[in-house]
């Protein structure tokens, strides 16, 4: 699962690390607590002219067949990718509109003794972690628009498990490219889990429960 994270990384940064073009009203505020329904930094694809795109959008995909937002009983944060391909509500997104979410971490709760334990969860390197996400983008009838996503999620590594059964997609950078749809390839085959080495835990305060506590000392080691 995937349900909080950080994502505070420098403006300069994601725009060089991704080799973006285009930047779509892209202001983004660092937070170091992201929570559902939340303004979340994207990278994406413009196929038209074939480039990427910097571009916000709302964490908790909207089915486009919605009439009304706020009336709408399901609005998922992740997606599994063992019936990505199959469901309604995923399928379209998956083979069309996927897309990059970079964060600093995200955290997962262990159970233990009775008490939710927090983890933040991180790159060894500590460079970004890019979840692998699909978006879609819900229409009303005065042109009014809303682009939501959820981020794709895969059964968690035999050494993360003991945190939580599920993780995020991770996806390295010569993934990038065929996850967008710049080239053609086997998207089906990306979704696996992260090679353990790569990702690295610590425990972390249990401020980071509450999403109205935000700021980089969440990230910071429990004692």
């Amino acid at each position: 699962m995937c349900g909080r994270f950080s994502q505070a990384l420098p403006a300069e940064l994601l725009v060089d690390l991704f080799g973006a073009t285009d930047v779509r009203p892209w202001k983004p505020e660092p937070s170091w607590n992201v929570a559902p329904s939340q303004s979340v930094t994207v990278v994406g694809r413009d196929a038209e002219r074939d480039r990427r795109v910097l571009t916000l959008m709302h964490w908790g995909l909207l089915a486009p067949w919605e009439k009304v937002p706020e009336l709408a009983t399901v609005r998922p944060i992740n997606a599994r990718c063992e019936t990505i391909a199959s469901s309604k509500l995923f399928r379209r997104a998956f083979q069309q509109r996927r897309c990059l979410v970079p964060v600093d971490c995200w955290f997962e709760w262990q159970k233990v003794d009775g008490q939710k334990l927090p983890h933040a969860l991180a790159r060894a390197d500590r460079q970004p972690v890019v979840l692998g996400g699909i978006w879609e983008c819900w229409r009303g009838l005065v042109g009014d628009r809303a682009l939501t996503l959820a981020i794709v999620t895969t059964p968690a590594t035999q050494e993360l498990a003991s945190i939580h059964d599920r993780m995020p997609l991770v996806l390295e950078p010569e993934a990038w490219p065929l996850w967008l749809g710049e080239v053609e390839g086997d998207v089906e085959g990306l979704m696996r889990p992260a090679e353990p080495a790569r990702i690295v835990t610590w425990r972390v305060g249990r401020a980071v429960g509450n999403p109205r506590n935000n700021g980089p000392e969440l990230l910071a080691a429990a004692a």
